[in-house]
């Protein structure tokens, strides 16, 4: 995995934090990303980098059998006890353990980023859908409307690594895909897509989600958040919400 320098270990140490904010905000995400993928009685759903398993949840019902997958165990810990009926593989999204053809749709929420190679990504989860099966997703983006637009500027007076360049826009998405063997590629965004969080005390647990702060002193870590803060949007109601988008995409494997 990559995406500016997070590691599987980072969002183990982390899934409390992770859990509290974030998956409040990836929930419409992931309720989208369950629709486009038109789930049908019986099939085989697996859900890769399912993190604390909120598609995985989802996608329940209907005689299916959902399969979870994410590199950390931290994440799994939690999917067990917010997914129960969910099936869970510790296991690395690009080197899957499943065999060729073995489910019917694949689901990732935000997790495509992460891969070091996303072409590579999408063909390890085409190797293992079936003919005529499908794939529905989503990222962050684009770059336009992510944390980095409003914090890059604090981001680098601090140090800290960011993902300056490396959100893509709708047209590269489907390259990627099509580059990997899927067909029917359609794609479709939501700009206004944000991580809503209440208060200041729900900012600092954001800040702890896979980051390198966790090893800041605590002076440290405070200034960083009130420079962050400072230059965060907000809400009418002063809740703070930070930009994140949401791309979407959907495909299928030749039959």
């Amino acid at each position: 995995m990559s995406g500016g320098g997070i590691t599987s270990g980072d969002f183990s140490r982390t899934a409390e934090a992770y859990a509290s904010v974030m998956v409040p905000a990836l929930e419409p995400v992931a309720a989208e990303v369950v629709r486009r993928a038109v789930l049908r009685a019986d099939e085989t759903i697996l859900d890769v980098g399912t993190g604390t398993g909120t598609a995985a949840r989802m996608a329940l019902g209907d005689g299916r059998r959902v399969i979870g997958l994410d590199a950390a165990p931290g994440m799994l810990e939690i999917a067990r006890q917010r997914a129960p009926g969910v099936e869970l593989i510790e296991a690395d999204f690009s080197r899957i353990p499943l065999g060729d053809g073995s489910v019917d749709v694949v689901l990732a929420v935000h997790a495509l980023l992460f891969a070091t190679d996303r072409v590579g990504a999408l063909g390890e989860w085409l190797r293992v859908t079936a003919p005529g099966g499908r794939v529905s997703l989503s990222v962050p983006g684009p770059g336009q409307v992510v944390p980095s637009a409003v914090f890059g500027e604090v981001y680098d007076r601090y140090g800290t690594e960011w993902q300056r360049d490396d959100y893509p826009d709708r047209p590269q998405m489907a390259r990627w895909a099509s580059d990997a063997g899927w067909t029917e590629v359609e794609t479709a965004a939501d700009a206004a897509a944000v991580i809503p969080l209440a208060d200041e005390a729900a900012f600092r647990t954001w800040l702890r989600v896979g980051r390198t702060v966790t090893s800041w002193s605590a002076d440290r870590v405070e200034a960083f958040a009130r420079d962050l803060m400072a230059v965060s949007p907000r809400g009418p109601d002063g809740s703070f919400r930070i930009p994140f988008g949401a791309l979407f995409l959907t495909a299928r494997r030749p039959s």
